[in-house]
């Protein structure tokens, strides 16, 4: 790519070569081609010649600075189109006088060097575009995503709402000949789809909270294996209704992490629940947390349940997904609890995986030991 040095130095040059060349031409012009020729020794010829060579000499400037006038366009024009090329977030910052505002990186990325420069920012004008399209198509893919996702609520509320009203409605009917048994059914199943639906409206909110860039992190150090404790405690019964054993391993014995705890807690909610929902026949839910190398913290929510698809492991943490054969009415999931779990663990600057084979599912966090307070 041409820089302004360049530009300037050429200038330079094109300068005594503008003026060496218009003094030959008045030269010659003065004391060669007139008809009357001038004698150059006499003094009265001098003037008349310093003249037609200022002239001359006017003309060629005049030239020259239109040319590289419009190189220097052409070149502040190049780098705004190279740095939309390559960092459209800091097109703000760019001048186009300086060149610090080109990326650091440039000579990595730099284009090929064309000896037409009008070539080179044609090149560049045709990366824009595609950078435009780029981001055009990925608007589009959040619109869709959009679109799906209000179809998939809307999907999820007026199911159980329909439920809702239909039994309310058998159980209200004046002189209904529903029996008392009946009824009272009817009032649980009733009771059952409105805690469905409290579920999907306190997951949908958590995950409009995740979106928002103003929730902050409230930081402070825990205790691992207590954090453990509290959250397995909450499904102590179920466990032991369901036949399933509760284990948790740490390595070494205490682990001290700094995080938001509220929000850890919900991301263990969600993936014990996850367990409990869809590892029909497990034997088992364990919890191991371990400390890495680098600072990092790495927690496991293992099961010995059926195994996640393969095709499925890419998009799970995806909202509203869920896999085909989970998506029913007994299972009762929204599609939302992986993707807060994503959320959340994102905000602590933490990696989420999942990995699962015939002998055992495990969801796997990376997390840093340590947190940067916000203020």
């Amino acid at each position: 790519m041409v820089k302004k040095s360049t530009i300037l130095a050429q200038t330079v040059l094109s300068l005594l070569l503008a003026t060496l060349t218009s003094f030959g031409l008045a030269w010659a012009l003065v004391f060669d081609l007139l008809k009357d020729k001038m004698n150059w020794s006499a003094r009265e010829s001098w003037p008349f010649f310093y003249i037609v060579w200022l002239l001359l000499l006017i003309i060629w400037l005049i030239h020259l600075w239109r040319r590289s006038r419009e190189r220097l366009l052409l070149l502040n024009l190049t780098k705004r189109l190279y740095t939309l090329a390559n960092h459209p977030d800091l097109d703000h910052k760019s001048d186009g006088n300086d060149e610090s505002d080109l990326p650091e990186n440039q000579e990595k990325r730099q284009l090929p060097t064309y000896s037409n420069q009008a070539r080179q920012l044609t090149a560049l004008v045709d990366r824009v575009v595609a950078e435009f399209n780029l981001t055009h198509e990925e608007q589009l893919a959040v619109e869709k995503s959009k679109d799906e996702m209000m179809t998939n609520i809307s999907h999820d509320l007026r199911t159980p709402l329909t439920a809702i009203i239909g039994y309310l409605g058998l159980v209200v009917t004046p002189n209904s000949p529903l029996s008392e048994e009946d009824q009272a059914k009817y009032l649980k199943t009733a009771y059952h789809k409105s805690n469905q639906m409290k579920t999907l409206v306190e997951d949908l909110f958590e995950f409009a909270k995740l979106q928002t860039t103003q929730v902050s992190l409230n930081i402070t150090d825990f205790s691992l294996g207590d954090l453990f404790d509290q959250v397995l405690a909450n499904y102590a019964m179920e466990a032991e209704n369901r036949h399933l054993r509760f284990a948790t391993n740490l390595d070494p014995r205490v682990i001290v992490m700094a995080g938001d705890s509220d929000k850890l807690a919900r991301v263990l909610i969600n993936l014990v629940e996850n367990a409990l929902k869809y590892g029909q026949g497990a034997s088992f839910i364990k919890l191991t947390g371990q400390v890495k190398e680098n600072g990092l913290v790495e927690i496991r929510v293992i099961n010995d349940g059926p195994a996640i698809p393969a095709s499925s492991a890419n998009h799970i943490f995806q909202r509203f997904y869920r896999v085909e054969e989970s998506r029913n009415n007994k299972t009762g999931g929204t599609g939302l609890g992986l993707a807060i779990v994503k959320g959340i663990i994102d905000q602590h600057n933490g990696h989420v995986k999942v990995e699962s084979d015939e002998t055992a599912t495990a969801f796997v966090m990376t997390l840093p030991l340590k947190q940067v307070k916000e203020e």
